[in-house]
């Protein structure tokens, strides 16, 4: 291991805030996106502001990124998996391609976040299926919600005919479904309806 000082560089449209430099304890012959990661969490841990960060494809799993201010910063296809985001900021923030299993998203700031191509609003639900396979209910600026679970990103009738289709009759199944039945209900405790968009599967 050795230390090397990394710059974190910003979007172009950020570029005017600087990089952000910091040391990080690396093997010299790590990838980059292993050096982004560990330069990212040094600046976290270090309170930098993270706005406008070129963070993509970085590698951030298991990282501490609670209450980090990531608005509008670049995290497309980053690393994200059991990430701790609770309380950060993702105002705006590119989460295209992100790997976001099992990622604590709570109390995180997701408004004008882009996922899938689409805007997110906010987080109205989560839950996890007993393998670990963690749900989330994502309410859209366009209107309705969507659900992200592993790579799969679904309208409910659409994951309904998915589950229906894949593991019928089955434990997995039925849990599945309970899961589902809870994200409807927080929808409406939270009166958010369908994606416009959703066809009624029978």
């Amino acid at each position: 291991m050795a230390e090397e000082t990394y710059i974190i560089r910003r979007r172009s449209a950020w570029e005017f805030m600087g990089g952000i430099s910091v040391t990080i304890e690396c093997d010299p012959l790590a990838p980059s996106p292993v050096k982004l990661g560990l330069a990212v969490s040094a600046a976290v841990k270090s309170g930098a502001n993270l706005s406008g960060a070129n963070l993509s494809g970085a590698d951030l799993a298991r990282a501490n990124l609670a209450w980090a201010d990531l608005s509008r910063a670049d995290l497309s296809r980053a690393n994200l998996y059991r990430a701790d985001l609770s309380g950060a900021d993702l105002y705006r923030a590119d989460l295209s391609g992100a790997d976001l299993s099992r990622a604590d998203l709570s109390r995180a700031n997701l408004s004008g976040a882009n996922l899938y191509g689409e805007k997110i609003k906010r987080l109205i639900a989560r839950a996890d299926r007993g393998d670990g396979y963690q749900f989330m209910a994502l309410e859209l600026e366009g209107g309705g919600y969507k659900i992200k679970a592993g790579c799969r990103w679904f309208t409910m009738a659409e994951f309904r005919a998915h589950t229906d289709a894949e593991y019928p009759d089955t434990d997995k199944h039925r849990e599945t479904n309970d899961i589902l039945d809870f994200i409807e209900a927080r929808a409406r405790a939270h009166g958010v309806t369908d994606a416009p968009d959703e066809v009624e599967v029978a």
